[in-house]
């Protein structure tokens, strides 16, 4: 049994008059111990995904389908039940630590409140806790960070808090959404070497959501594209990128720059909003090698080889390899 096992996910907006899904019966599952990628542009709904298996989604969206983790519904919990859950078993490193730390509390205190809340900690007891913690993730001097506030901290700081808030009570899964946005690359290097650390010694199951292939490349062993609320390909991470088998994969690695002087070759157009899809294929109206039955129906999601899944007509029609 999977770790994470998510089944025709769909998660939408209401409004006054109707519903409006900005994700489409998703299925994917997350192994122990494995870290699994979730690729795509900005507003392809990666983080609304994430945000749906915590139950942190907002007050006018909802969430259908199924999300076991441990053989247990977490779509059918009650509120106090998915607390009981959220930073314990399943925890989240944010995209942007400066506006998801409170600004207003040292980040010791910010670490310390997780264990004084799921692990019934004494106040001093989980602050020499958080000591440990900030040391596990290599931040310096953290006796003296400990009582520092976040705008106090660098870039890379701030992700460590977050990252040492995420781990405190040793959860199963850690979902890792962009953890290395806005920072210098050698600063993003540590933060993935780290979190590959946590894997090895804690033996977390990672869910890594990024927009950078090279990211994906290095870190997963399991990827799904996902394009304007669904997903277009899925499968191990070396296939993605030696056999690749839907043209938006393609155009993903067309778009990362080859050597110096040649200029990119970037996919025309943006991601469509959820109420403004094309006709057929979600991605029929920015893709190079659409055709007119691409416009009338939505292709299946299928396996096309072992573990291998394309959301295409024309996957076996053309050879995707670059």
């Amino acid at each position: 049994m999977p770790l994470l096992d998510v089944r025709d996910l769909t998660i939408g907006f209401t409004s006054a008059d109707h519903r409006v899904p900005v994700v489409s019966n998703l299925n994917f599952s997350i192994e122990e111990s494995e870290i699994f990628g979730l690729v795509g542009e900005s507003g392809c709904g990666k983080s609304i995904t994430a945000l749906s298996i915590l139950g942190i989604l907002p007050q006018n969206a909802y969430a259908q389908g199924t999300i076991i983790f441990k053989d247990t519904n977490l779509i059918e919990l009650d509120p106090e039940s998915m607390r009981k859950i959220r930073g314990n078993e399943i925890s989240m490193i944010f995209q942007e630590p400066m506006t998801s730390l409170n600004p207003v509390l040292t980040v010791g205190y910010q670490i310390a409140e997780v264990l004084m809340t799921h692990r019934g900690m004494k106040k001093k007891a989980a602050m020499d806790r958080a000591v440990d913690l900030l040391g596990a993730v290599q931040m310096p001097s953290p006796e003296i960070r400990l009582k520092e506030y976040p705008h106090q901290l660098s870039g890379g700081m701030r992700q460590r808090v977050m990252i040492a808030m995420a781990v405190a009570c040793s959860p199963s899964l850690v979902i890792a959404d962009e953890p290395t946005t806005a920072l210098d690359v050698t600063i993003q290097a540590q933060i993935l070497e780290l979190l590959h650390s946590l894997r090895q010694e804690r033996n977390v199951s990672i869910l890594l959501i990024t927009h950078d292939l090279g990211i994906i490349a290095e870190n997963t062993s399991r990827v799904a594209i996902m394009y304007a609320g669904r997903f277009m390909e899925m499968a191990v991470t070396e296939a993605i990128f030696s056999n690749t088998k839907h043209p938006y994969t393609k155009g993903l690695l067309e778009s990362l720059p080859i050597e110096k002087g040649v200029p990119l070759n970037p996919i025309p157009g943006f991601v469509p909003r959820a109420d403004e899809l094309p006709s057929g294929c979600r991605f029929s109206d920015r893709c190079s090698y659409v055709i007119d039955r691409c416009r009338v129906m939505e292709p299946e999601f299928i396996e096309v080889s072992s573990g291998h899944f394309s959301r295409c007509i024309r996957t076996e029609e053309i050879a995707w390899k670059s």
